[in-house]
Formats: structure tokens, C-alpha cells, sequence
């Protein structure tokens, strides 16, 4: 067979074929608009999806992206889950445009997934005469399927964007979708599936050249520190089969050139941000780590190892992770070790128990041991048990955690209890946090300790069925308070949604409400040269947002927001544009902006960003990615080209750079384009191969 998107093989006339898609949205069950006609063909090598999306009407079909797992949201897409292991509770996401571009996912849950899962798998489309086709090949080496089976969980969906449709094959309630894995059909006939490979192979030799690296002081002198320079590297990363299930990833001598940059982020909280990970590595498999409140109370953050929280980098030596399932059991194990200033050796061991339909019982433990600090070690139990009562979701779910940092010294508790109602026309939650003074994994990301919190929302959304509203988005109320364990209030807020609005064209509106309060310890700092000074802190907010929907080729994002702030006032603007110039090029412009009165000292901070993507094809495409913020009065360019000669194997060229602008004074002397503060081109060429 030959991944051409031509069907020309016999063999596609004479396999059964699923049509029997159903609406989920505009129109909840009812016929779908359009017809989908896939069919599955069973090789040696691998498993081939055909895609036929009829459509009356081929030339409004939406095909903006290339680019590998960019957003499909703006694009007509296709999107197959498969359930390999049939436990109802894991699969993988495949998803391609009618240009090819393809994007993968982990199912994590029927509320969230891994979009940072990359598989090794292809596929090809285009767009004809009645609609569109998408040829799809997946290695049976991607899909981890226990011996002997024949049977897989399966489900479909198609997008069609400038309707704003959604249909799937199965769970097509809108309480239900694509990761709702407890109503999945059923892929049969699966017989003589070959054993899995004994190793994946991805070598990898890179080149670095870098400019020297220089400070400056605050009258805007520079000086360098790090001569220019150039260097070469080769590492490895391996997968190998411990069973059909298991897997075990190595790496040596780790480089992650290719990782995209982090976004400059003004911080005008006393709270620490959370940057997501990016790097492959971590990411893939990500899912059995995940324990405790993602971005608030984590008991493994992985950028915790080789990344310090400077933005610093300390050398990954080597590393290896085992994940996959053992009968009821999903298992993860991680081990890396870290050089440099950073010189430790990390460990992180999960597993997870099913118990009920598709809940579970689990637990986490988490060690760290540098040569500059006391060792760490962290563990903890949670559960997580989702029912489905008359047709509705309800999810219960509960953590308890403790942390030491070496023999002898105290402990911290973390507790946190969650009950969620999330439905269609009502999505509900309440919890309640408890973090231990002192709380703080080395492994692990803490925003508070020393606390209790009490959160939750009600949220009411009725469809009208007239005046082009698909639903309306009423927030009774989502509060957030969070006290002292020694007693007294910390910091809180209520958010009211009097009106938003979701319309059937995909433009979105929201007019909200908001009270905080905050009552900071001590002084702290919320832009150079302006502080807050210890005390409590009482304010109000009014916020208008508009989102526009992204089947237009220009797609506006605007949020405004004025009131009170601390002492004082502001008034806060943050605007995008994106322009999508099918098939090739995409374009976004980003610019936010806080102007801040105080009777100290008042300040305005902006950032701005600049993202452009161009690509001939779906396998060749570049990305210019331009930031500013006047806070760190840095300018950061980073340029990237990817060719993917094959699945798997792929080349990159990528520029970073970065310039200082301005003066500490806040007296601006221009952009110092002559002198950057660093630079480097790297090349980088990594080959896949299995036997």
C-alpha cells in the first residue's frame, strides 16, 4: 500500500466501512449535514484509516494549518481515538486537516489530554471535488495492544469548521465526546497482530554556534561574560519493549534545541507562574505523573529537573522512564540524572489501580538528592472515581500528600477533596485544599503552602435555540479564598458572569463581575521601582472579553478590563489578531498592556508578541517567533525550520536570540541590536529507526 491519499488499492474497495455519525453539536442527535465514510484495512505493517469527508460545498472547507500538532480548531478536521488496551481509561488521539497536517493527543481523561504526546505515524489528504479525503497509516509499533488481542476501542469525529459542527460515531451526547472511552465502539477482527519491536532508535548529532554572551549594568555598559563559541553533540533516545504493554525510554546525553521557547510574561502577583512543559521527554507519557492540583499545588513538575527557576539549565546526562499498564495496574517509573550546578539524581515512581467503571486508586513518590542541598523525598495516595448518574457526569476525587526534606526534619501534609459536576447545561465544582506550612516537593510546584483553600464555581449554560446563540455561559459565581493556617485571610476572589455568550458562528462574549482581596505579608515587589507594602487589600474589577471565532481568515481577540488595584487603579487591555492565509501561511500579533495609577508610583507594562508560520508543505514548514516585555526590557527572537523526512525523523535549524532595550531608569536608549545579550544557531538532525 502506498500513503498517497489516492485509494487506489484494491483492497479499500472490499473494507467495511463506519457512516453512522451522529451530531453533537449545533443540533444534540440529530442527522449530521455532511457525510464520513471511513474505512479500516488491517497490513503487516500497520493500521490504514480511509477518510472520505463528502462535502456539497468543497470550496468553504477550511485548511489553514501545516504545521505538526498546531491547533486543527481553525481547520475542517478528522479525529480517530483508539483504545488499544480496551481498559475504557487510556488511548491516543490522531487528528489530520484536508491539507494533511496531522496532530496526536494521550487521553488523560474524559475532561483533559496530552496534546504534547507525539506518535509515530502519517498521513495524507486533500480536498476534491465532493469534499475532502484523508489517507491515515499508524504502525502497529505506536499502539501498545496486549498479545493476542483482537479487539480495540474506537471512536470518530468530524469538524466541520465554517458550520461550526461536531459529529461523532459514538458518544456523541454533549455530556459524553471523542475521550469519553465508556461508550467507545468497537475496531474487531484485529487477528495475528504482530509482537511489538525489540527498540525504537532515535540518534541524534546537533552543531551549535553561539555568539558571546554579555551583561550589562545599569547605566547600559556591557561586558562579556561568555566568549563566543561552537561545539557539537550527539545523543540518543531509545525505546525498548519490555512487554507488549511496558516500555521502557532511555536517553543519553539529552538535548532539547528543538523545544519551543516560553512566552515573557508580566507577573504583577506576589504568586510564582507556571510555564508548561515542552520538552519531549517529559511530555510524552506525561499523564500517569500527573498528581495533585495541575498549576497550584503539583507533586511533580518536571521542569523542576534541569531547568532551574532562573531559566538557568543544568545538563541531562541520562535518563530512562517505564510506563505502560501491568493487568489493572498503569505504571510509571522516572530516573535522570542532572550535571552542571545542578549535579542530582531525580526519581519519580507512580501507579494507578482501576477500581470501578473507569475510576482509580493511586500513588506517587517523588526523591531528589543534589550535592548542594538536603535530599528530598515526597509521597502521597489519591483516588478518583467518575460515575455517570441519569445520563450526567459526577466526579469525586481526592488527594493526601507529605514531604520531607531530609532525616530528622519535619513533615508537611497536603489534602485536597474535589466534587465535580461537569455537564452540558450545568458544570459544577467544589473544593478544598490543604497545604501544609512548609509544604515545598523539590520535585514539585507549590503557589502557596501554609494555607487552607476553599474554591469552586457554578456555571449555567442554556441553549436558547434562536438568535444565532448556540449557548449562553452564566457564572452564578467562581470564588477562590484562600486562609492561613495560623488564622486569617490571605488572598480571595469572587468572579460573577452576568452574561457570556457563545454563538453559532464560534464568536464568544463574556461580561464579568470581580472582587478580590489580598493581604501580603511583607512588602513585595510588583514592578521595578514599585512596590506594595504589607496590609489588606480590597478591589473591584469589570472585564468585557470577546474571542472571535477562527473559521474567518481574520480572527480578532480582544479582553478589556478597568477598576481598582491594591491602592490604587488600572486599566487593562490585552488584543490579539490572527490572519489564516490558506494553506501556507499563518500569522498572529499580540499585544498586551497594563497602565497602573498609584499616588507612589504608577507604571505601565506592555508586552507584545509576534508569531509567523509559513509552510510548503505539511512535512516542511518554518516559525518566526518574536516577544517583547519592557519589565525585563528584553526582545527574544527564536526562528525555527523542521523538515520531517520521515515519521520520526526530522532536521531542525533554529535561531535564538535575545537584546537588551532600555535602561534600568526606565529611560529608554533603544534597542541594543549591535550587542545582543546572546545568540546561537543550532542544527540539529535526529534519524528514527526500529528493529
Amino acid at each position: 500500500m502506498q500513503l498517497d491519499g489516492r485509494f487506489d488499492e484494491s483492497v479499500w474497495a472490499s473494507a467495511d466501512s463506519a457512516h453512522e455519525f451522529t451530531q453533537r453539536d449545533p443540533d444534540e442527535g440529530t442527522p449530521v449535514s455532511e457525510r464520513t465514510v471511513v474505512r479500516f484495512v488491517a497490513a503487516t505493517d500497520g493500521l490504514w484509516i480511509g477518510v472520505w469527508a463528502y462535502d456539497r460545498e468543497p470550496g468553504r472547507i477550511r485548511h489553514a494549518q501545516l504545521r505538526r500538532d498546531a491547533d486543527l480548531g481553525t481547520d475542517d478536521s478528522f479525529t480517530i481515538a483508539l483504545d488499544a488496551q480496551r481498559d475504557r481509561r487510556s488511548g491516543f488521539l490522531f487528528s489530520v486537516n484536508p491539507n494533511g497536517a496531522v496532530q496526536d493527543a494521550e487521553i488523560l481523561s474524559f475532561e483533559s489530554q496530552n496534546t504534547q504526546w507525539d506518535g509515530v505515524w502519517d498521513a495524507r489528504a486533500r480536498i476534491v471535488h465532493d469534499g475532502w479525503t484523508a489517507e491515515i497509516f499508524i504502525p502497529w509499533q505506536t499502539l501498545r495492544y496486549p498479545a493476542g488481542a483482537t479487539d480495540w476501542g474506537l471512536n470518530m469525529q468530524r469538524f466541520i469548521r465554517r458550520k461550526n459542527e461536531t459529529s461523532l460515531w459514538r458518544a456523541w451526547r454533549r455530556p459524553e465526546g471523542i475521550r469519553f472511552l465508556e461508550r467507545e465502539g468497537t475496531l474487531s477482527g484485529l487477528t495475528g497482530l504482530p509482537g511489538r519491536a525489540r527498540a525504537e532508535v532515535r540518534p541524534y548529532a546537533a552543531s551549535t554556534g553561539r555568539l558571546a554572551e554579555r551583561a550589562y549594568n545599569d547605566e547600559g555598559r556591557d561586558s562579556v561574560v561568555v566568549p563566543r563559541g561552537r561545539d557539537a553533540d550527539i545523543g540518543i533516545d531509545a525505546k525498548l519493549a519490555v512487554s507488549n504493554t511496558l516500555t521502557l525510554d532511555v536517553t543519553v546525553n539529552t538535548d532539547f534545541a528543538q523545544a519551543e521557547v516560553d512566552r515573557q510574561i508580566v507577573n504583577l502577583t506576589r504568586f510564582p507562574i507556571f510555564f508548561p512543559e515542552t520538552r519531549q521527554f517529559f511530555t510524552e507519557g506525561a499523564g500517569i505523573f500527573e498528581f495533585g492540583r495541575l498549576q497550584q499545588t503539583q507533586l511533580f513538575y518536571s521542569r523542576r529537573i534541569g531547568l532551574g527557576q532562573d531559566g538557568t539549565t543544568d545538563p541531562i546526562v541520562a535518563g530512562a522512564r517505564l510506563n505502560g499498564r501491568v493487568g489493572r495496574q498503569q505504571v510509571g517509573l522516572l530516573a535522570v540524572r542532572t550535571g552542571g550546578d545542578g549535579d542530582a539524581t531525580n526519581v519519580v515512581g507512580r501507579v494507578k489501580r482501576d477500581v470501578l467503571g473507569r475510576g482509580f486508586v493511586g500513588a506517587m513518590i517523588t526523591a531528589q538528592d543534589r550535592t548542594d542541598r538536603a535530599a528530598s523525598l515526597s509521597g502521597g495516595v489519591d483516588f478518583n472515581f467518575p460515575y455517570i448518574i441519569g445520563g450526567q457526569n459526577l466526579v469525586v476525587l481526592g488527594t493526601a500528600a507529605m514531604h520531607q526534606d531530609s532525616a530528622g526534619a519535619g513533615r508537611a501534609g497536603y489534602t485536597r477533596l474535589i466534587v465535580d459536576y461537569p455537564n452540558d447545561n450545568a458544570d459544577i465544582v467544589l473544593r478544598y485544599d490543604r497545604v501544609g506550612q512548609g509544604f515545598d516537593p523539590a520535585l514539585g510546584f507549590v503557589q502557596q503552602s501554609g494555607i487552607e483553600r476553599y474554591a469552586g464555581s457554578i456555571q449555567l449554560t442554556p441553549r436558547p435555540r434562536r438568535w444565532g446563540i448556540r449557548k449562553f455561559e452564566f457564572n452564578v459565581a467562581n470564588w477562590n479564598v484562600v486562609r492561613r493556617l495560623e488564622g486569617g485571610l490571605d488572598n480571595a476572589f469572587v468572579e460573577v458572569r452576568p452574561l457570556g455568550i457563545e454563538f453559532e458562528s464560534g464568536d464568544q462574549f463574556e461580561f464579568n463581575l470581580e472582587r478580590r482581596w489580598d493581604v501580603p505579608p511583607e512588602d513585595f515587589e510588583i514592578f521595578p521601582g514599585s512596590d506594595i507594602v504589607a496590609g489588606r487589600y480590597a478591589w473591584n474589577r469589570v472585564e468585557l472579553q470577546f474571542e472571535g471565532s477562527s473559521a474567518r481568515p481574520l480572527v480578532p481577540d480582544v479582553t478589556v478590563s478597568a477598576g481598582e488595584f491594591y491602592d490604587g487603579r488600572s486599566r487593562e487591555v490585552s488584543a490579539s489578531l490572527g490572519m489564516q492565509l490558506e494553506p501556507h501561511m499563518l500569522a498572529r500579533v499580540e499585544y498586551g498592556r497594563s497602565s497602573i495609577s498609584r499616588a507612589s508610583a504608577g507604571f505601565d507594562a506592555n508586552v507584545a508578541r509576534l508569531r509567523f508560520d509559513y509552510a510548503t508543505s505539511a512535512r516542511l514548514n518554518t516559525t518566526l517567533f518574536w516577544q517583547y516585555d519592557n519589565e525585563s526590557r528584553r526582545v527574544a527572537t527564536n526562528a525555527r525550520l523542521r523538515w520531517t523526512r520521515a515519521p520520526g525523523s526530522d532536521l531542525y535549524l533554529v535561531w535564538n536570540s535575545a537584546w537588551r532595550s532600555g535602561n534600568a531608569d526606565g529611560n529608554s536608549d533603544g534597542i541594543a541590536w549591535r550587542r545582543p545579550v546572546r545568540g546561537a544557531f543550532i542544527a540539529k538532525y535526529i534519524h528514527y529507526f526500529r528493529w
